[in-house]
């Protein structure tokens, strides 16, 4: 198959963990408006943000990356290539455009271009936007999951990384106000409201005509995105890598990644149905939060009972924290700012490294640690929440857990040589442990990862640290 047109149109772990269930687990949390969006801040003084922020580095550490990304990565045609080597060559043998990949990398040159206003980015910027555009499906609406470079279609399945389409999108509007991407972000939310509705939530992986749940024919490829290889043996079920990758289409799941682009999508819009789906989701979320652990399962079973157990995805708590915070920041109910506290305080007490800094990408409630493995984007989620909610509610006793992280990441992961971040660490052992994935700075073949958490990180620190 081979699309035909031209469519162009993103702690105080123990002693505040009987406060919080107390507060949340008997009030039922209501739609807030916007207006109050202002509730729930207790902004730090800047005397305090600049002894652990300096804006400056934080600002040339991101162009570091990004210019590297511009220049290597986005073709001319608007195809971004992923797969590169250590000098930013390509590698490997995948040609693939996937909607997860084109999306993030995207959503990088519109940050590229903001930060900088440099035409570079702007071009980049359009014609990335211009090919992932081009993915959409004309016949039954949504965006093919992969393709390759000429828009050959590889897999044609509707997967939750349908949001990839939105989130970039979004962010470009803000940025441009090109009409075109407010159109098509605001046209593929209401696909996917209409068309892969499950309850209050979105399905997984659906047939291309969202006829019924599907399975990617890429298999774990597809699933696996930015996990790194397990180790022998395996890894525990429930954990990243651990079991059956994807989405079980006999269960339900909440998607990360769906609820960080609706907040985008409202604050580039001001959409007042966008705001009344987030108000929803987070109501549903309130129902589903478990407040024994402190945190948002994702994963349930037929009657949405939750399926996680006690092994954790570390860097989703810390990005449901940090969306649960921006929730608030855009107008949400300010006692979200405790349950997303309460998932940093979980994440930090199972996962972090006290020695060096750092958080394991996976852990157990029981102390248990499926690989002793750092990589990149659970760091960016770790110093993302934890700086959040030190500069907007008053947790100023996370500031040591990101002051070590962050020495830890420009210890351990920015490649000083030939510029740019590596996939990960295994404290204590020499970065060649790692194999083929030592020194790469992009997807191997289908795990795709590039610059999207870091990016993330910077533009969210920055904005936080400026105000």
């Amino acid at each position: 198959m081979k699309i035909a047109h031209d469519f162009r149109t993103h702690s105080m772990f123990a002693l505040v963990a009987g406060a919080y269930l107390l507060a949340l687990g008997t009030t039922s949390i209501s739609a807030q408006s916007p207006a109050g969006a202002s509730k729930g801040i207790t902004r730090a003084s800047q005397k305090e943000i600049d002894q652990h922020i300096d804006q400056a580095w934080m600002k040339k550490a991101m162009f570091d990356l990004l210019d590297h990304w511009r220049d290597a990565s986005v073709m001319p045609n608007g195809f971004i290539q992923e797969n590169l080597d250590r000098q930013w060559k390509p590698w490997g043998t995948q040609r693939e455009a996937s909607l997860n990949g084109q999306g993030r990398q995207l959503y990088t040159m519109v940050e590229g271009y903001e930060y900088s206003h440099d035409k570079k980015y702007l071009d980049a910027m359009t014609r990335g936007a211009d090919f992932l555009l081009k993915m959409h499906d004309d016949q039954y609406g949504g965006y093919y999951n992969r393709t390759k470079p000429d828009l050959t279609v590889i897999d044609d399945t509707k997967t939750g990384f349908q949001t990839f389409v939105i989130f970039p999108l979004a962010h470009a509007f803000q940025v441009t106000k090109d009409p075109r991407y407010e159109k098509a972000a605001m046209d593929q939310w209401h696909v996917m409201r209409d068309k892969m509705r499950d309850g209050q939530f979105f399905k997984g992986t659906m047939k291309r005509d969202f006829s019924g749940p599907a399975t990617s024919p890429l298999g774990g490829r597809e699933s696996r995105a930015g996990v790194a290889p397990a180790p022998p043996g395996g890894v525990p079920a429930g954990a990243p890598g651990g079991g059956k990758g994807g989405f079980n289409p006999g269960r339900h799941s909440l998607n990360v990644h769906m609820f960080e682009a609706l907040l985008a999508l409202y604050d580039a819009t001001k959409s007042k149905e966008v705001w009344a789906e987030i108000t929803a989701e987070l109501a549903e979320m309130e129902k589903l939060y478990d407040y024994n652990l402190g945190y948002l399962p994702e994963g349930f079973d037929e009657n949405w009972k939750s399926t996680g157990g006690t092994n954790f995805n570390v860097g989703h708590l810390f990005e449901w924290a940090s969306l649960f915070s921006r929730a608030v920041e855009l107008g949400a109910d300010p006692k979200f700012v405790a349950l997303g506290g309460r998932s940093i305080d979980l994440a930090l007490k199972i996962s972090y490294n006290k020695p060096d800094g750092g958080v394991w990408m996976n852990a157990s409630v029981n102390g248990d640690i499926a690989r002793k493995y750092m990589i990149w984007w659970t760091e960016c989620e770790t110093l993302k929440a934890t700086a959040r909610y030190a500069i907007l509610h008053g947790r100023s006793d996370l500031w040591p857990y990101f002051d070590q992280t962050l020495a830890f990441v420009k210890k351990n992961f920015l490649d000083t040589e030939y510029g740019g971040w590596f996939e990960g660490v295994i404290p204590g052992s020499p970065r060649e442990a790692l194999g083929d994935r030592a020194y790469i700075k992009g997807a191997v073949d289908g795990p795709e990862w590039g610059s999207y958490h870091q990016t993330t990180m910077f533009t969210d620190l920055l904005h936080l640290a400026s105000r």
